[in-house]
């Protein structure tokens, strides 16, 4: 069953560029620019994948790059993050480790064992006796969840070709969404080189599955970036890790021939603009394919215009929720029941296996549905800026951590939603702001360089710096704390963690965070704790 809607305002499908490729040996139709996972979702696919430990039905959960249901084997290659690459004509994708088929997996069993199957199973059980060892380690390689690595693909007639690359721009900004872009243009403006870095294949962020003045105000940030000279623009593009000296390493995807290249950029300013995630809500069947985020259901609707649903029940406590509602709507979808959790609203637990059937609201009601949407919070992307000395503090009024930026060392900025919240024109504001004073900080490092630097020429005798550049403040708006309803569910999606785990870790003397992390692997998968971190140190709380 087809589930492509009609033309959407902001899609970045090519209909006039239509393809097909393969999935577990069938053939499926696609546009170019979709996704597989969108592709799929457009054919009514609803189930990518099996879950890590008790390989239970997994979908859509965020349709990006971080998605831990979409984690597919294309050819030779595992471990695609198939809700982020983009689909090709001929593409041969298979689900991971599943046998003998996604659809009827034997190792689904796994479920009927989970009370031996508890936290740090594996620490207890095949500790002894030492020379089964070898026998423990053949049975739990069939269970490993990475797919399937071809033989050397130089020998079957195709060259994988990774490459690096030094480059030295005055300021570097991490992220392409509005505020990223505004702080990019800014510094540019000023004279400095800028190389901005966007995980997604376009700039834009937030306001690619926006409305018409989200559209509006994209296109013209869009123009302002190409036009500008001084700007290298890296898309598919990923800031790994920032080190002493402003030594950043960006991985960039996606080029002619090349795999991936490792880009060994000293900058001398660093604008982190990485803003914000959103955060799944734990409750009972969180896990099952129909549940998603907001974003996830904005994204497929508007960037992809596939129908996620036909009868949907949503949970917001945000504007984010009330626009997927909206967007829900406009395209058809019945919207059941909108649940306001700023009023005390609730979601106790959905039910179904390899989709949604129906969900129980706190009020008791049970309400029929195959898509339910949850919108309940974000988490500040703020890695990078803990890289450069940042110690973030929860703020129990916003429900997410605080980044200290007084502590950042000099060569390191930030704007956008990882610095607060605000109207589209004030994060444009803080961040041309952000970016000027990025760029006086880079002329500023590039004298002092300059300076001591020997050369058989005198430089002229530098005037005095600029003034700083005065930052407007962007507070944290007040949002309800949603983290786990009443009933017990996944917390780590991509490592099949639950809450009940948690509290069993607790239970056992893993009473920090830290320790609870370790023993029970929650945030350790692919999405490396970005989605589930603040879930997981509530939860311990909660615990203790």
């Amino acid at each position: 069953m087809s589930r492509r809607l009609s033309r959407q305002p902001g899609e970045v499908i090519d209909r006039g560029a239509s393809l097909t490729f393969h999935w577990n040996g069938r053939t499926f139709p696609a546009y170019r620019g979709d996704t597989i996972a969108s592709a799929l979702a457009a054919c009514g696919v609803r189930v990518f994948s099996r879950s890590f430990k008790y390989h239970r039905p997994r979908g859509l959960l965020t349709a990006s790059y971080l998605d831990p249901g979409c984690m597919v084997q294309v050819g030779d290659e595992p471990n695609v993050r198939g809700a982020h690459r983009l689909v090709e004509s001929g593409m041969d994708v298979r689900s991971q480790d599943t046998w003998p088929s996604l659809t009827l997996d034997v190792k689904a069993a796994n479920e009927w064992a989970r009370r031996v199957l508890s936290p740090g199973f594996y620490y207890k059980t095949f500790m002894s006796p030492g020379w089964l060892w070898p026998t423990y380690e053949r049975v739990l390689e069939r269970f490993a969840h990475g797919g399937v690595l071809g033989a050397d693909p130089a020998y079957e007639g195709r060259e994988v070709r990774y490459d690096k690359r030094h480059a030295h721009p005055d300021v570097l900004v991490a992220g392409g969404g509005p505020a990223g872009m505004a702080a990019a243009l800014a510094a540019a403006r000023a004279g400095s080189t800028v190389m901005l870095v966007e995980e997604e294949h376009e700039l834009g962020g937030h306001l690619r599955w926006g409305g018409d003045v989200d559209l509006a105000a994209l296109r013209e940030l869009r123009q302002q970036v190409d036009a500008a000279p001084g700007i290298e623009v890296l898309t598919n593009s990923v800031v790994l890790g920032r080190y002493d000296g402003n030594w950043i390493s960006v991985v960039q995807r996606g080029l002619p021939d090349i795999d991936e290249r490792l880009v060994k950029a000293r900058a001398k300013t660093l604008v982190v603009a990485s803003g914000l995630i959103e955060r799944p809500y734990v409750f009972g069947g969180n896990d099952v394919p129909g549940v998603m985020l907001s974003s996830a259901v904005r994204r497929l609707v508007n960037l992809y215009a596939v129908k996620p649903g036909e009868r949907a029940v949503v949970l917001t406590a945000n504007a984010e929720g009330d626009a997927a509602a909206a967007d829900l709507e406009r395209v058809g979808v019945e919207v059941m029941r909108v649940v306001d959790a700023r009023q005390g609203g609730d979601v106790v637990s959905v039910h179904g296996r390899s989709r949604v059937r129906f969900v129980e609201l706190g009020s008791g009601e049970k309400v029929e549905c195959d898509l339910v949407v949850t919108a309940t919070g974000w988490t500040a992307a703020v890695s990078l800026l803990t890289m450069a000395g940042d110690v973030p503090r929860y703020d129990a009024t916003a429900a997410r951590f605080r980044s200290d930026l007084s502590l950042l060392s000099p060569d390191v900025l930030a704007t956008g939603g990882v610095v607060g919240d605000g109207t589209l024109g004030e994060l444009v504001a803080h961040a041309d702001a952000v970016g000027q004073e990025a760029a006086r900080r880079a002329a500023d490092v590039a004298w002092v360089r300059r300076a001591a630097t020997p050369t058989g020429v005198e430089d002229a005798e530098r005037t005095e710096s600029a003034p700083a550049v005065q930052l407007p403040e962007l507070v944290m708006r007040a949002h309800p704390e949603l983290v786990r309803g009443r009933t017990h569910g996944i917390v780590d999606f991509s490592e099949d963690v639950s809450s009940k785990d948690l509290f069993a870790a607790v239970a056992e003397g893993y009473t920090s965070a830290e320790l609870a992390k370790r023993y029970t692997t929650a945030t350790m998968g692919p999405a490396q704790g970005k989605l589930e971190t603040v879930n997981v140190v509530a939860i311990v709380a909660e615990a203790t």
